[in-house]
């Protein structure tokens, strides 16, 4: 009988930081990967056979989780880089989504999924509202499987318009299709059957705040009955939806359960909150979406105090970059604003930061791994879990030297600091570049792609279409 050798690879001589409170950060450290997995971190190991990644002078920590991307709108870059909610809505969700052929949305999603992967980000909650044939299903598992990304894959149940190009923009609910049930359950049993894949199955839920609670029910009962890893909901978006309590409906209806994944949330009540806290729910703060198109002040600390786990997710490339770099900077620092303007406004100012790089970086790893219900696979480097792991380079000016390096990953790094990425053990990049990617040829793709969508947007009737719309949002 033959007995075959494990693969193993022995990161050497990185500051790890670890984001396991028992084993804390060691500033000269290996950690040791045998088949996927993470088998030891100490601070020196002597392994035989096996592969070596020299971490001097590098930062090894846990990938970053994205817990809320609408992935597939990678082609469509900064288009939105001024619109409010009220433009994305009438432009995004309503007009350019109804050119995406299945094609774009795999490229969308691979393209999507390798920039993720790029600056460190190793798991994302991909809240796919693209459904507009079963073909873009497929599609869109496609392009998260052939980058080689961990994803929860939200099927949405959101209604795209479908329109012919050089046709007027024509009135369209927020109802879901029907047959989008049936396509949800061929998914789950042909494509995203097992629970331990690097893609899994999750639903991202239609806008239940328009919708009577008999329709959500019917959403959320339906995904439990299939298994879904996690529910993706947009909810509470400031001004919005203030009114619509959502959250404490389900609550009242018993639908609130620990697979739910609250996003945005800046309008959510105390009481919700709590409601959210006890059942063991999560949100997704996506600070910058939230900043720009008005959904009020990102509530990453009140999730916090609620005793709720918090997250945080890029939300939008059609708007601004994919990395996570950036959502930890501004996230922590709008917190402190907040908390450092309710004691300006007693005529005082903070003793002491509360709020520091080490909370914001837990959150962007190991608590965005509890929100995406993959807390125990991913989020540390602790042994027993998948080698989901980021190395960062600081022989850079704007790394060197490193004096904190979790200051230093949080408010100095970015993309093109991130040396290597693993994702259960294989590599996807290593030495500063995407292994296998023709990086040139794919943005060709993405520049044909784009040119597509958007000549067949240019037909439609956006004003007419944004009159149409204007009633349903509190516009000033």
């Amino acid at each position: 009988m033959t007995t075959l050798t494990p693969h193993r690879t022995l990161i050497k001589g990185g500051h790890v930081i670890t984001m396991d409170d028992v084993l804390g950060d060691l500033a000269g450290g290996d950690v040791l990967i045998e088949d996927g997995e993470i088998r030891e971190v100490a601070p020196s190991l002597d392994v035989a056979e096996c592969e070596t990644i020299d971490a001097a002078g590098k930062i090894v920590l846990p990938g970053f989780v994205d817990t809320h991307r609408h992935t597939w709108q990678t082609q469509l870059r900064n288009v939105a880089a001024d619109w409010t909610l009220f433009d994305y809505v009438a432009g995004m969700r309503f007009c350019y989504s109804s050119f995406y052929s299945a094609d774009d949305a795999c490229l969308g999603n691979y393209a999507g999924a390798l920039e993720a992967l790029d600056s460190g980000i190793t798991t994302l909650v991909d809240h796919s509202h693209i459904m507009n044939t079963p073909e873009h299903a497929d599609a869109a598992v496609d392009g998260l499987t052939d980058a080689g990304i961990r994803a929860v894959f939200c099927y949405g149940m959101f209604g795209n318009p479908v329109r012919e190009k050089g046709k007027g923009a024509a009135d369209s609910g927020f109802e879901t299709p029907e047959w989008h049930f049936d396509d949800v359950r061929r998914l789950r049993e042909r494509r995203l059957s097992s629970d331990d894949a690097l893609v899994t199955m999750g639903i991202a839920l239609n806008e239940l705040e328009t919708l009577p609670t008999e329709a959500a029910r019917r959403e959320i009962e339906f995904a439990r009955e299939l298994g879904a890893r996690r529910l993706s909901c947009h909810v509470a978006m400031g001004a919005i939806s203030a009114r619509a309590r959502l959250v404490e409906k389900l609550g009242s209806e018993g639908l609130i359960g620990p697979d739910l994944l609250f996003v945005h949330g800046a309008s959510l009540t105390d009481e919700e909150l709590s409601l959210i806290a006890d059942s063991g729910a999560a949100v997704s703060v996506t600070p910058e979406t939230e900043v720009q198109m008005g959904m009020g002040h990102p509530v990453t600390g009140r999730v916090l105090a609620s005793g709720a786990c918090t997250s945080l997710g890029i939300d939008i490339v059609s708007n601004y970059s994919g990395d996570m770099f950036a959502q930890m900077r501004l996230g922590l620092q709008i917190e402190r604003f907040r908390r450092n303007s309710v004691l300006e406004g007693q005529g005082l100012a903070p003793r002491k930061i509360l709020f520091t790089a080490r909370d914001i970086l837990r959150i962007a790893t190991l608590d965005g791994a509890r929100a995406a219900g993959l807390e125990k696979h991913v989020g540390s480097l602790t042994p027993g879990k998948q080698a989901d792991v980021t190395l960062i380079s600081t022989d850079t000016l704007n790394m060197a030297p490193v004096n904190d390096p979790v200051g230093a990953v949080v408010l100095s790094a970015n993309a093109g600091n991130v040396d290597t990425v693993l994702v259960a053990g294989r590599a996807v990049k290593r030495g500063g570049r995407l292994i296998d990617v023709d990086l040139p040829r794919l943005a060709r793709r993405l520049g044909e792609s784009r040119d597509r969508i958007t000549a067949g947007a240019a037909s439609v009737d956006t004003d007419g279409l944004r009159e149409l719309m204007a009633p349903l949002f509190p516009l000033g």
